[in-house]
């Protein structure tokens, strides 16, 4: 999340599309919540130009606070699922209410997470082999531009906006850039313009998924195959400490006040949690073999953690920190979020190419829609757009 610029280009679209832009940008605004590296589902609600607004659907594990949806409502109303395909180097879109694939799109080498741009307008997927990222826009849903980045395997904005952080899993490291600052030279020479690298700090072997501290001031890093969590001080940029973890640590994510950080422990099956001043472990939740993706309810009650080996999810309360509910999902649930009316699960199923969708009141899976080749990341996002 970036400290926004003001925009100009509105003179440039007709009334129609004006509306669109303008709740882009109004999703730019929000995105200063700041939240995990796997993405929040997003309602877009557009209006009249002095009401257009946004709000944020799913509660946003990275600062701890309750960020409570507004119910997608209204006769035109776009909501979509966007899943990358991580050995199919595609983008799959999927209409929420039909249940189905309305476009693929080819993207780079190996894409993995995605966020959305600061003002709105658009969905970067990084794509860590061809070391890339791919702009699709949120309007027309069509590619708009590629940039380079080095191995952007997971890639997210700081709190304050100001930093976008890459983890780098194939180098061992995060990379931070200047957020906004799309340059044309680059470290990656030919390749067009690119975010101005400002430090890169070595953590451990294979470092994936992140978390921030509310204040921005530190972050969280997952090392898979080092078997740690890195803590970074982000406004010294420096290692500050390492954290053994259990074998192959995944996910993390904080609770409500941002005290304590929960850490899915891939090669235990179980998830630990730490307090975030001392490090101290806190408790270890059982869960299933291959505890993986995380993501939380609308309320910011209830975690619910992918176990990938297990076939299963499982549904942990945040406050007793123990498991409530287990639902019963195949082929590998891997990552997951929650839709902005509180009431599904979407989880991509990564070994078997499939997206599948849990009701949350049954805790039954109710549709299973194809996708490409490893479906991995997914967010979801609601555009409205009030009657003319």
């Amino acid at each position: 999340m970036k400290t926004l610029r003001p925009v100009n280009t509105l003179t440039k679209f007709k009334k129609r599309e004006k509306r669109y832009f303008l709740a882009a940008i109004f999703t730019g605004l929000l995105l200063a919540i700041p939240h995990n590296t796997h993405a929040c589902s997003l309602v877009i609600r557009a209006g009249a130009e002095k009401k257009a607004r946004v709000n944020i659907g799913g509660y946003c594990q990275i600062n701890g606070k309750n960020n409570p949806v507004a119910l997608s409502t209204g006769p035109e109303v776009r909501r979509r699922a966007f899943v990358t395909n991580s050995d199919g180097d595609s983008l799959s879109i999927i209409d929420r209410d039909t249940y189905k694939v309305v476009k693929t799109i080819k993207v780079g080498d190996y894409p993995h997470h995605t966020i959305v741009s600061l003002d709105g307008r658009r969905l970067y997927i990084g794509n860590t082999h061809s070391d890339t990222v791919t702009a699709i826009d949120l309007i027309t849903e069509n590619i708009v531009e590629t940039l380079p980045l080095l191995d952007p395997y997971n890639f997210y904005y700081t709190p304050d906006r100001s930093l976008l952080v890459t983890t780098c899993t194939r180098l061992g490291r995060i990379e931070i850039h200047g957020a906004e600052d799309l340059k044309e030279a680059t470290e990656i020479k030919g390749k067009g313009r690119g975010w101005k690298r400002l430090a890169r700090i070595h953590t451990g072997r294979d470092p994936n998924h992140f978390a921030f501290s509310p204040d921005g001031h530190f972050m969280y890093v997952s090392n898979e195959h080092s078997h740690q969590l890195s803590v970074i001080d982000l406004w010294e940029r420096r290692l500050l400490r390492q954290v053994n973890t259990g074998r192959r640590p995944v996910d993390v994510a904080l609770a409500p006040g941002g005290k304590s950080l929960f850490v899915a422990n891939y090669g235990e099956g179980y998830v630990t949690v730490y307090d975030t001043e001392s490090f101290n472990e806190l408790k270890r939740i059982k869960t299933g073999a291959g505890a993986h993706g995380m993501a939380t309810d609308i309320g910011g009650k209830t975690l619910f953690v992918s176990n990938r080996n297990n076939n299963s999810v499982s549904a942990i309360d945040i406050s007793r920190q123990e498991v409530i509910r287990t639902f019963k999902v195949t082929q590998g649930p891997d990552m997951l979020e929650v839709t902005p009316d509180g009431q599904e699960l979407w989880v991509t199923g990564r070994y078997g190419g499939n997206i599948y969708v849990v009701d949350l009141a049954t805790g039954k899976v109710t549709h299973r829609i194809r996708t490409g080749a490893s479906p991995h990341g997914i967010v979801l996002i609601d555009l409205i757009i009030p009657p003319r």
